[in-house]
């Protein structure tokens, strides 16, 4: 460093700068103590850095932090560096600007402004601080002398705020700022409803900040001796540190003292202040490289926008930590080498990490430091704020203590690149990823800035019974602040943000964290991981305990079991009015045990493979129960199948024979037995053969991830645990029929034939012809009186769409399974056929069929788009797990583990992938599925999507079922599919749906209203019927082919008119952009609020537009958007070509060039 004076700073005057901080002597300083055990924190040492920066010494805060001693300090700043001491600080200019002229606002000031726009995302409210005092008769006249005293020594309380995002400070305010509210003559009842009124309304008041209201000074008047004061701070106006001054400079005067106007003002601060270029370069360039790495903000769990009852009311939780308790936490803190403010902080990420769907994520963590530029500086009242972008990771266990150090090193590095703030590292964060970004998790300390109310205070006003805060674009404020001597813990939150109970859960595992770190070391060596609360996990074991009678029957063993017992009993049905024809349980069972003896024929044994492929129909069903009567394993494949799918599965499955159609060549050395002369062999079996229930009973062959099909073991006793379960809670019973839609390589067609021959029941058999038909399947439900339907929701969704009054009232029970099942098909059900039960059975091949189950009674909930999982069948236990292996909290998502007697052995021939996804643990076998999945806090379990459904947009991680799901909730919508087409390129959210276009409207805006902009398609193309897998599925592969073509974006062509051109013309030169089309998205081009402002401020200024304000470029994004408001709003004021005669006209200047403009001149 360059020497800046003759005189050496001495290590004594670093001790004393210390000490001073400290407030302790001097002589209690050595020089080799750890000055953050003493209980200097980082905001101590930031101060120091910014305070010694000015006086001339090249330090930084990283620097004093990597090595908090007298000794190290000295080294860096004193003789053994051979630098010369700092000088004295820099003296103010002696003339200060006119007061009258606007001047900008500071970074923090202009995120509040923007933020209190209702367009903005979380936006809509004040960031404003609310207190109510209850105190003993105040002087109302008085009080409003001691209130003009403050407005008129303290020029940010009278500054106004401009639409062009400048302020401007006034001589006084333009609208009242004091009141007096007289109650003494109401009954206590009516006082009391009006003042709980009042203070509903003050909470969430928004000032009248263009009219330069900031503060606003009520007094109630309750009874001759009670009064309630009621102080709200606009924020904009000054910080926590300037309410201090405010308050107790209220105090001061309304006690009779004076006090005189600082002798320097917030403007001069904002405008005559400079700050090193040098550094906030070098800083910015620190955070641009790490700006790909940076996680998001916590993945809370919250509710949907447009479910948000009172989307802007913020509710206060507190917690006071008395005196005792605080000295204990901040001595044990110290003594760790942390300060409290971390150690806190620290808690609180483990809070917030224990409900986020990620362990990464970001903090917004404001910074209170004032440069001492002058003497008055501490007198001050203004936004002094800053902010840092804390980066936390709470993935690894560990103790409370490494994690407050972790926090405090992650704090300290990003504290060490503070010159480029926190907000612009979120404006940079939405230029990179082409959309505004929201940090709106914040933990506020306030430690060490004194006791909030000073004694003073609390003597003239009394003692404070409300304080609450409110911010735009923030969800959740922690905040912790002294008070009585003790720690005042605070969240402020945007409550019906969230799931109901979610925030309580939260905020009672922080206190009691923090509580044990006053209790002793126990505290800080205690796992700092949230575990699953001991209420959850209650009602989580209750939901689990599901141990009930475990099947020891094979698949086809009911089955022979009745045809010994009823022989004549229907087994199949099948066809209409002239074309039906049955088989009974004894002619089935002889085709079966011909089917039976002519695999035997063949060689096979038991255990072997058979592969089956035959046309939906009848004939599919003596097949499947010839042969597991063989002993065999049954092996279903589509007769469409691909030839080289087909070959695929017949290697890997090991089939050494197959059931097919006469004159079928397989392409292979395996036999291929043709059903009809399997059934009509002369040689069956006498009896079925009964393996062992561990033996496979069929292998179900699924799509896997690497195009190459997996093929599922399931064993006879998992499915066999699922078909109890089911047909005890429908009391499945002889009397029974079931529709079998499904393909016998979807297992939900092992359902339907054993299931029903279970029970002793009949299957209604679809052949192949009649698959297609949705018409026959109502004919044939009515006709054979179906009284059960398993199937996909779409297929019940076509069967509604026919059925009308053609349903009959045979249908006592539908179960759907196998997709989305969407709650309005429960509600259309229950129109069309009164008194059905009606079901959504979760599922998956490697579980056996199904593993949950929800039953709808009565109407579904009206906030239901879908239908959840609901809770384990018989003998099933469920856990939603994170990415760590640990049990998911309440509402947070993770992967949904099945585990129990109905999970598979593993996928045929294929340990790598059996070992990924299936394990034992504690003797129970789990599957883990890739479904996300989250509990409700009464034990249900809701799906969510697939995990390998998630995508990145823009730098954020996508849900497609989450998107899915809130198009569902669109009123007109049936399905959904929502994909990203162009991955290549620039990857592009859109969707497909199904539904009456009529009723759907502007889905796009409808959606909008539920979820953040980058959620919301691009583009929405309409089907009349989404395409379905063989299996009647949403098949999303067709779906993406469908819509690759369609996602080609309008062509950004160039403006449409004149104010269109004009509007271009401005934003491209604020974007620095040669050209921009009108249908451009300006947050995808590189824009922010601050540049969002700078382009209002010229559309206001150049075209005269006095409406024009920020939130109409939030809300448009375009530029086609954008000139549309405007046109829009000029014509609703009876000017409708007004604003297209300034816009040509300020074309026509555009284009002339310097000379042309002087010769016009």
């Amino acid at each position: 460093m360059e020497p800046l004076g003759e005189e050496w700073i001495s290590r004594d005057e670093i001790r004393a700068t210390i000490a001073a901080q400290l407030g302790c002597p001097a002589d209690d300083v050595a020089d080799h103590d750890d000055l953050i055990q003493l209980g200097l924190n980082s905001i101590r040492i930031m101060a120091l850095a910014g305070g010694w920066r000015k006086r001339g010494a090249d330090i930084t805060f990283a620097q004093l932090a990597a090595a908090p001693t007298v000794d190290s300090w000295y080294g860096l700043l004193g003789a053994d560096t051979g630098q010369s001491a700092p000088q004295s600080p820099a003296q103010a200019p002696a003339e200060p600007v006119a007061d009258e002229e606007p001047f900008p606002l500071a970074t923090m000031q202009h995120a509040y402004w923007i933020g209190r726009s209702d367009e903005q995302q979380l936006g809509g409210v004040a960031a404003h601080l609310y207190v109510e005092f209850d105190c003993a008769a105040i002087d109302p006249v008085r009080l409003e002398r001691a209130v003009a005293d403050l407005v008129a020594a303290h020029p940010m309380l009278r500054t106004r705020f401009l639409p062009d995002g400048t302020q401007q400070t006034m001589p006084t305010p333009g609208k009242p700022v004091y009141s007096v509210v007289d109650l003494r003559g109401e009954t206590a009842d009516r006082a009391k409803t009006a003042l709980n009124e009042l203070r509903y309304r003050k909470t969430h008041q928004r000032l009248a900040i263009e009219d330069a209201q900031v503060i606003d000074v009520t007094l109630t008047l309750c009874d001759d001796n009670r009064s309630r004061l009621h102080l709200d701070v606009d924020m904009l106006a000054g910080d926590a540190m300037s309410y201090r001054v405010l308050v107790s400079d209220l105090a001061d005067l309304y006690r009779g003292g004076t006090i005189a106007p600082p002798g320097y003002t917030y403007r001069r601060y904002r405008t005559e202040r400079r700050s090193d270029g040098a550094a906030r370069e070098r800083d910015r360039q620190w955070w641009h490289q790490r700006l790909p790495q940076l996680p998001g903000a916590p993945e809370l769990p919250t509710v949907a926008v447009g479910e948000r009852r009172a989307p802007h009311r913020t509710v206060r939780y507190d917690h006071w930590l008395p005196p005792h308790a605080k000295d204990k936490l901040i001595a044990g803190a110290h003594a760790r080498g942390v300060t409290p403010a971390m150690a806190l902080a620290a808690v609180f990420a483990d809070t917030i990490g224990g409900w986020s769907a990620d362990t990464k994520f970001l903090l917004n963590v404001p910074l209170f430091q004032r440069d001492s530029v002058h003497p008055d500086i501490d007198r001050l009242i203004g936004d002094f704020t800053s902010s840092i972008m804390l980066e936390v990771d709470v993935t690894e266990r560990m103790s409370v203590t490494e994690r407050s150090r972790a926090v405090q090193r992650s704090m300290y590095e990003s504290g060490s690149h503070s010159a480029h703030s926190g907000l612009e590292v979120l404006r940079d964060l939405g230029r990179h990823r082409g959309e505004p970004v929201l940090a709106p998790v914040v933990f506020t300390s306030a430690l060490d800035l004194g006791e909030l109310f000073a004694e003073t205070v609390v003597e003239t006003f009394g003692e404070p019974v409300w304080i609450i805060s409110q911010g735009p674009q923030v969800l959740l404020d922690a905040q912790v602040t002294e008070l009585r001597g003790g720690l005042l813990l605070n969240w402020d939150v945007r409550e019906s943000a969230f799931p109901h109970g979610l925030i309580d859960a939260m905020f009672a595992r922080f206190t009691d964290a923090v509580a044990r770190l006053a209790d002793g070391d126990a505290g800080w060596d205690a796992d700092a991981t949230v575990c699953l609360p001991s209420d959850q996990a209650t009602v989580r074991a209750a939901i689990n305990a599901t141990d009930g009678p475990v099947s020891e029957r094979c698949l086809h063993q009911g089955f022979f079991d009745h045809a010994a017992a009823t022989p004549e009993a229907p087994a199949v049905v099948w066809g209409v009015d002239d074309d039906a024809g049955a088989w009974t349980y004894r002619e089935l069972a002889e085709h079966a045990l011909a089917v039976a003896g002519a695999l035997r024929a063949y060689g096979v044994g038991s255990g072997d493979a058979v592969a089956v492929q035959l046309p939906k129909g009848r004939t599919q069903i003596p097949a499947v129960l010839g042969v597991l009567a063989a002993g065999g394993t049954y092996v279903p494949i589509g007769f469409d199948q691909p030839d080289a799918r087909r070959a695929k599965i017949l290697q890997t499955a090991d089939v050494v024979a197959a059931l097919t159609v006469d004159g079928a060549d397989m392409g292979t050395s395996i036999p291929c037995v043709s059903i009809d002369a399997a059934m009509a062999y002369r040689e069956p079996l006498q009896d079925p053969v009964i393996p062992s229930t561990d033996q496979i009973a069929y292998v179900i062959f699924t799509s896997g991830s690497t195009g190459v099909p997996k093929g599922v073991d399931v064993p006879h006793s998992a499915a066999m645990n699922t078909i109890d379960a089911v047909n005890d809670w429908f009391d499945v019973s002889g009397k029974d029929r079931v529709l079998a839609l499904s393909a016998l390589e979807f297992d939900a067609s092992v359902y339907d034939i054993f299931g029903m021959f279970s029970a002793g029941g009949s299957l209604v058999a679809v052949d192949s012809e009649e698959k297609a038909a949705a018409t026959t399947w109502v004919d044939l439900l009515r006709q054979h009186r179906v009284s059960i339907l398993n199937c996909v929701p779409s297929m019940l969704d076509m069967i509604l769409e026919l059925g009308g009054n053609r349903l009959g009232d045979s249908l006592r029970a539908v179960t759907l399974g196998g997709d989305w099942v969407g709650a309005d098909l429960a509600r259309r059900l229950a129109r069309q056929v009164p008194g059905c039960r009606f079901s959504g059975l979760g599922g998956a091949t490697e579980t056996a069929i199904h593993n949950t189950i929800c039953e709808v009674v009565g109407e579904p909930p009206a906030h239901w788009a879908t239908v959840p999982f609901g809770v384990p069948l018989r003998n099933v236990r469920c856990r939603v797990v994170s990415p760590s292996g640990r049990d998911c909290l309440d509402w947070v998502p993770g992967e949904f583990w099945v585990g129990g007697a109905n999970v598979a052995a593993g996928y045929r021939n294929d340990p790598v992938r059996t070992a990924e996804r299936f394990f034992e643990h504690d003797g129970i076998r789990w599957y883990k599925t890739g479904d996300l999945a989250r509990y409700w806090p009464d034990g249900t379990i809701e799906f969510l999507g697939r995990a390998d459904h998630q995508v990145q947009i823009r730098g954020y991680r996508v849900e497609l079922g989450e998107v899915e799901s809130a198009l569902r909730t669109v009123p007109g919508v049936r399905h959904v599919v929502a994909a990203v087409v162009d991955a290549a390129a620039a990857p592009k959210l859109v969707a497909a749906v199904a539904g009456d276009p009529g009723e759907i409207g502007d889905i796009t805006t409808a959606v909008a209203k539920l979820l953040p902009g980058y959620m919301v398609p691009t583009r929405v193309v309409f089907f009349e019927r989404i395409p379905l897998t063989a299996n009647g599925k949403l098949d999303r592969r067709a779906v993406v082919a469908l819509l690759e073509p369609e996602a080609a974006e309008l062509q950004d062509g160039g403006p449409r008119s004149d104010v269109e051109a004009a509007i271009t013309e401005i934003v491209a030169e604020v974007l620095g952009k040669e050209s921009l089309g009108v249908h451009e998205d300006f947050f995808a081009l590189g824009g922010d609020s601050v540049l969002a402002t700078t382009v209002i401020a010229r559309v206001r200024d150049w075209l005269e537009v006095d409406h024009a304000v920020v939130a109409d470029l939030f809300a448009a994004r375009t530029v086609a958007g954008f000139a549309a408001r405007l046109e829009n709003r000029e014509a609703a004021r009876g000017t409708p070509e007004r604003l297209a005669l300034i816009a040509r006209h300020y074309l026509d200047v555009a284009a002339l060039t310097d000379e042309e403009v002087l010769a016009e001149g």
